[in-house]
């Protein structure tokens, strides 16, 4: 049996040091690129960068960086986007190191760095920064994308983890749309400063505020400014809960679109051709597949679609999802906490789909709406009987998959405004 067995990946991983002289170098000839994306937990304060610069002058041990290689001699940095943002931001004299008495710097010797950019620094600190050598492992190229996506989770499943939204929206970042869901999560406004950031804002750029420059160059802007009602009720809804970080919001309207396209994308997995990607049967699976697809389509316009277009996500299916939120988070009597935000977001997609309005609805149907919203097995039991209502249980297909909710979800909608 173990005869037959052949690896998954067959190129053997890579690990050399190289110093940062070395790895900025290559930054500044494009060797090296850093993806534009960073997940909004891991956005560095000025102290957190600060320590990290002050643990490379003083030869401290520093995690290793994730490259992988690419097909046309870049690198890809895999692991380790924001230490390497802040050797490069340093490097170019883009940071200064923080002169608060708060951030606890080794003594005596703090006092040679400490307030003081690279170009400040003795010329022994200088060489030593220059000098320290970084450990880079170097995954094999030609990883098929289903292998790499699973690379990205289990290098971060220590310390704070990326969730699957986090490396989707990293991986197809490119993609028009993908950015433009990315942009439907941010709740907070992205250029006010409040007490949850730390000292020397000058230093760094607030998550959303960097999130929003990156999507102008893509002709993008912050679609929740065309609806102001909606973004207060939306901010609100999410402002200081947990589980905001890792992406969530913007999962909700991901999870959204899947629902109006999930005969679509059904289809759409049953072919591993098209995108030469083999569906491995999970939901996480299916929403990368989902994902990869819009890009696919933002790239190769004048073929077929298999799944909505980016013009509809724009101007559609985020106008009605806005109007939709704005309705019920203003109901505070339905009582829905963001714990319930996919199933917020299934039912949404149910009613967009069979036309129906947040404005016809009556008391009785705000009342069981948000009865199906807060207990949505206990409705789905009661409303069809039996235990009908499907737990997914990070499965797409079978009778308790995910695609059989979404289609149960529209069938309760469908019952409860009688269409």
């Amino acid at each position: 049996m173990t005869n037959s067995f052949s690896p998954l990946v067959q190129d053997k991983t890579k690990a050399q040091n190289e110093s940062i002289r070395t790895i900025v170098g290559k930054l500044d000839d494009k060797e090296v690129y850093i993806p534009d994306y960073q997940r909004d937990s891991e956005q560095w304060d000025s102290r957190k960068q600060s320590l990290f610069i002050e643990s490379l002058l003083n030869n401290l041990t520093i995690p290793a960086f994730f490259f992988c290689e690419g097909e046309d001699l870049t690198d890809e940095v895999v692991d380790g986007q924001q230490p390497l943002s802040t050797i490069w931001k340093f490097y170019k004299n883009d940071l200064t190191m923080s002169a608060n008495s708060k951030v606890s710097y080794i003594a005596p010797q703090s006092i040679l760095y400490s307030g003081k950019k690279f170009k400040d620094l003795d010329k022994k600190l200088q060489k030593i920064f220059l000098n320290y050598p970084l450990t880079i492992i170097y995954l094999p190229k030609d990883l098929k994308l289903e292998t790499k996506l699973e690379i990205f989770r289990r290098i971060n499943e220590g310390g704070t983890p990326l969730s699957g939204q986090d490396i989707r929206l990293a991986y197809y970042s490119e993609s028009k749309s993908v950015t433009f869901i990315r942009l439907v999560g941010i709740h907070k406004n992205p250029t006010t400063i409040n007490d949850e950031d730390s000292e020397d804002n000058e230093d760094r750029q607030k998550p959303f505020q960097r999130m929003v420059e990156i999507a102008k160059k893509q002709g993008l802007y912050n679609p929740w400014d065309d609806f102001n009602n909606a973004r207060e009720k939306w901010y609100e809804w999410w402002e200081k809960q947990k589980i905001s970080k890792g992406q969530v919001p913007s999962l909700m309207f991901l999870w959204y679109l899947v629902c109006l396209d999930r005969k679509k994308l059904y289809d759409l997995l049953k072919d591993p051709s098209h995108l030469k990607i083999r569906f491995g049967g999970s939901t996480e699976n299916a929403l990368d597949i989902y994902c990869a697809q819009l890009k696919y389509q933002d790239k190769n316009q004048n073929e077929t679609l298999f799944v909505s277009s980016f013009d509809d996500i724009q101007n559609s299916y985020f106008e009605k999802f806005a109007k939709w939120m704005e309705m019920i988070l203003s109901r505070k009597s339905l009582g829905i906490t963001v714990n319930k935000y996919k199933q917020l977001a299934l039912f949404i997609a149910g009613a967009f789909e069979l036309g129906i309005s947040p404005e016809e609805l009556s008391d009785e149907q705000w009342n069981k709406t948000g009865d199906f919203i807060r207990s949505s097995r206990k409705f789905g039991k009661e409303l069809l009987g039996g235990d009908n209502y499907p737990e997914p249980k990070g499965l797409w297909s079978g009778k308790s998959g995910q695609f059989r909710q979404c289609e149960v979800t529209v069938e309760i909608v469908r019952n409860i405004f009688q269409k």
